[in-house]
């Protein structure tokens, strides 16, 4: 595996759209693989090692939804406690009486995502954000739908979170961060403004124009982002997150247990876990990321096996979520589907015809998909509504699921009321899932 692995990572770096990445394989607990590739830093006379420090970005969610439900178990906090339970002064009465804890870390609250506004403020300003600003925000800002009707992936409600968990406890989400995960586990998970000064902290960079630009760490991210760590130890975290020792074991499955909305819809995300399925093995973890992903980590429960890929390039094809595909494939002694041979089945397809709509979002865009069939083509195709593409070809592999290429590990997965009609459909890329959830128009 030492060898495969080695030249996947030798062979992204060839290929020249990422400046530096980190793999971590474990097993049962134990690092079984552990290298870098690339470089740390823009003038390439820093190679990237297994003890460098890399953003975790988005995966910080996970952590995050860790710490709050040792909080529920230690009584300190409720799934079903609501914002105006929970944080008193949020400003919007209406919202905060109807959204719960559970919405917040299942993406269903329908807060708005606040990085469409508060991001580019402090783009032009570099002044960080505080509470108040956010406050601002979820007041002039009605909801995307009412709460548990729909799925949005949303960075608001983990920002309120990590105020959600600093005013419970009394204590700054750092020293919670401390005294949940990293004082059971051994581990050194810390807020990227802790760790700025560290030299073993790669830069950031986007890829534009074939040019690696450098990119400032954002320190003021907390909660909904804004960790760091090595690959080795993010992919020890999952044993830990798995096996009581941060949280109960129960604790840990009802994380993974997928959320539904209206209509008995699955939603394929759980409570700050991304779920699916990756070539017939069960996954849950997390992606990270701003225009491409930067970071993922894969957990095999049944397997007992973790598999983490960090890059430092933004804005490239290769990023950490197609990396990782080839990654598994490799750790899982899989092989590559080949869809041009999966045999076109003599069925018909007309019920997963139609339009398809899901909330717009900050970051997947217009919510609107068709699925479409051409004259003396076998193969239905999913494009944007009234685009005038053709679209993506899709492959049908059996029980209402889809692959297609450039990402022949990627599923669409259609889902069915009672009475067998087709109701939604969900992305899963490399298995997670991601995007957004896309119900069918009547």
């Amino acid at each position: 595996m030492t060898v495969s692995l080695d030249s996947i990572g030798h062979e992204i770096i060839n290929y020249g759209q990422i400046m530096g990445l980190s793999i971590a394989v474990a097993k049962k607990g134990e690092v079984i693989y552990e290298n870098g590739f690339g470089y740390i830093d823009s003038t390439k006379t820093q190679k990237v090692m297994p003890d460098n420090i890399f953003l975790l970005a988005s995966i910080s969610k996970l952590v995050g939804a860790t710490m709050t439900m040792k909080l529920v178990e230690e009584k300190k906090l409720s799934l079903n406690n609501t914002l105006a339970e929970l944080l008193p002064d949020f400003p919007n009465s209406d919202q905060a009486s109807k959204i719960t804890l559970k919405q917040l870390l299942d993406h269903t609250s329908g807060l708005k995502d606040y990085a469409s506004v508060i991001d580019s403020v402090y783009i032009q300003t570099n002044v960080d954000p505080k509470v108040v600003d956010y406050y601002d925000f979820f007041e002039s800002h009605s909801l995307d739908f009412e709460p548990s009707t729909h799925f949005n992936y949303s960075n608001s409600g983990y920002v309120l979170m990590a105020e959600i968990i600093e005013q419970v406890t009394g204590n700054s989400f750092e020293d919670e961060l401390d005294r949940i995960i990293n004082n059971p586990s051994g581990l050194n998970l810390k807020l990227v403004k802790d760790n700025e000064i560290n030299p073993k902290l790669t830069s950031i960079f986007e890829l534009k124009d074939s040019t690696f630009v450098y990119k400032s760490h954002w320190p003021w991210i907390k909660g909904d982002g804004g960790l760091t760590t090595t690959a080795s130890e993010l992919a020890q975290y999952a044993f830990h997150w798995s096996n009581g020792k941060i949280v109960s074991e129960e604790s840990f499955n009802l994380m993974c247990i997928p959320s539904s909305v209206t209509g008995n819809i699955s939603t394929g995300y759980g409570l700050g876990v991304r779920t699916g399925i990756f070539e017939g093995e069960q996954v849950v973890g997390h992606t990270g990321g701003n225009k491409t992903a930067l970071a993922v980590l894969q957990y095999f429960p049944e397997k007992e096996t973790s598999i983490v890929v960090f890059v430092n390039t933004d804005n490239t094809n290769t990023d950490a979520l197609y990396i990782i595909g080839h990654v598994a494939l490799a750790v899982l002694e899989k092989e590559e589907p080949i869809l041009e041979q999966i045999e076109i089945k003599n069925e018909d397809l007309s019920r997963f015809l139609g339009d398809y709509v899901a909330t717009n979002s900050f970051y997947y865009g217009s919510g609107k998909l068709s699925i479409v069939k051409y004259e003396n083509d076998l193969n239905l195709y999913r494009k944007r509504t009234n685009s005038e593409s053709k679209g993506q070809k899709l492959y049908y592999l059996g029980n209402n699921e889809f692959s297609y290429d450039p990402y022949p590990m990627d599923r669409v997965v259609f889902q069915v009321d009672s009475i067998g009609d087709i109701v939604a459909f969900n992305n899963f890329w490399n298995g997670l899932k991601n995007g957004g959830l896309y119900r069918k128009q009547k």
